[in-house]
């Protein structure tokens, strides 16, 4: 949560009248930062797995809930963000953005997918689902390539970011599907 406090702490300081904390264009640095942190914390959720596996750290697992409601959280910031400071809530525009601006829409898909992850993140729906509750939870591997997909097509200037979060993103998966085949094999 220290992310979320400070760019609040950053909100606050640029009502009280000092300018350029957040930039020229303070909407889009917030957006810009809550959509970070939200792959941050993918990133982090999906590395729990493999790195309590590799290092023999058990106790990460516990932290995976947590990290992937941070996922939403931060996700569910850069998505209202984006609506009261770049869209200004003008519904109407939104069909013409997402013409001109197909990384929208696997932006709101990314995001729709972890709906259902959140709401079914308990023991209490883990026990409900049964089998189905892994297969479900496997859509967060979609809901990265879609976040990643969302934050490369939106390269103007710097590539560097983007393409070391897909990198990273490419890797986790690699790992997990490699891990997988050495299991089924």
């Amino acid at each position: 949560m220290m992310p979320f406090f400070y760019l609040l702490q950053q909100v606050v300081r640029l009502q009280a009248g000092e300018w350029n904390i957040l930039g020229p264009e303070p909407g889009k640095a917030i957006v810009w930062f809550s959509g970070s942190w939200a792959f941050n914390f993918l990133l982090i959720t999906l590395a729990v797995t493999p790195g309590s596996q590799y290092l023999r750290q058990k106790w990460l697992v516990v932290h995976r809930r947590m990290l992937g409601l941070f996922v939403f959280f931060y996700s569910t910031l850069h998505l209202f963000a984006y609506f009261a400071f770049l869209l200004e809530w003008q519904w109407r525009e939104l069909g013409k953005e997402i013409i001109e601006r197909p990384y929208l829409l696997l932006g709101v898909v990314a995001w729709l997918l972890l709906v259902p992850l959140t709401i079914t993140s308990t023991k209490q729906w883990q026990r409900r689902l049964k089998r189905r509750w892994k297969k479900l939870h496997r859509l967060v591997y979609v809901t990265g390539l879609l976040a990643a997909i969302h934050y490369l097509l939106q390269i103007r200037s710097s590539w560097f970011e983007p393409v070391l979060y897909t990198v990273l993103l490419l890797l986790l998966l690699a790992l997990r599907l490699w891990r997988y085949k050495q299991r089924t094999c």
